[in-house]
């Protein structure tokens, strides 16, 4: 009998640490799969070779395009945050920083994936939004992504943007090593400033001008063969899909 009672207490110690396990297991399945994309701005690329690729969305420079200075963009996004990483031809950013150019950017954004309002120059799409600002500073140096978020004003024709938020508002912030740069964009700050209809959902479209110190352009991504549209090398923004 005591024997039993031994065996019916070791059954049943097993038991609640069999049933502790599962739900400590069903515990970290759920964090895992709430959590965000693991990207750490720091300057330290590698975590974006680790993201699974279904969740990453990316364009590389069309040789036939006008455009040579950038080799590539990629773009992810989670539900609190969008990323962006870029890699410039490394010739190319070293020269431009070494002749203390600013990098200066503009991401270009569609929130809700309807092509008839918007600008449409440099890219073959409309985009409604705009974030500028520089990548590095005027001593030839990477520095802290700050931008000005615009959203676009009046008809399709129209180049005409108007400032939803100005500098150090924590919409955006980047760092660079070498010839990449990577940029972190919080939706709920954006989310905020916009429009209701124009938050940015699910999926959305995006794509990067580049500009020298004084704005003037010298690529844009994703671009085109110069035999595709009008001859420019304008391409199609990126459509990008939220990971869950």
């Amino acid at each position: 009998m005591n024997k039993f009672l031994a065996l019916l207490a070791m059954a049943a110690s097993f038991l609640a640490v069999s049933c502790q396990k599962n739900d400590d297991d069903e515990d970290d399945q759920k964090q895992e799969e709430t959590k965000g994309l693991a990207i750490k701005i720091d300057g330290d690329f590698s975590d974006w070779a680790a993201l699974k690729p279904e969740v990453v969305f990316s364009a590389k420079n069309n040789a036939d395009s006008p455009w040579d200075a950038v080799a590539e963009i990629r773009c992810c996004a989670d539900k609190d945050f969008v990323y962006y990483y870029i890699r410039y031809n490394a010739t190319a950013a070293k020269e431009q920083l070494a002749d203390n150019d600013a990098l200066n950017i503009r991401l270009c954004l569609n929130t809700d994936g309807e092509f008839t309002t918007g600008y449409q120059k440099y890219f073959l799409d409309f985009y409604d939004f705009i974030i500028e600002g520089p990548l590095a500073d005027g001593a030839g140096k990477w520095t802290a992504f700050d931008g000005t978020l615009h959203q676009h004003s009046g008809g399709t024709a129209s180049a005409d943007f108007h400032e939803l938020l100005k500098p150090n508002n924590n919409l955006v912030m980047g760092k660079g090593a070498g010839s990449e740069y990577e940029i972190l964009l919080a939706r709920e700050i954006f989310n905020n400033a916009v429009p209701a209809g124009h938050k940015i959902g699910d999926t959305f479209y995006t794509g990067i001008r580049f500009y020298y110190a004084g704005w003037s352009e010298f690529s844009n991504m994703p671009n085109a063969s110069v035999a595709d549209g009008d001859g420019s090398g304008w391409g199609h923004l990126m459509k990008v899909t939220t990971a869950k």
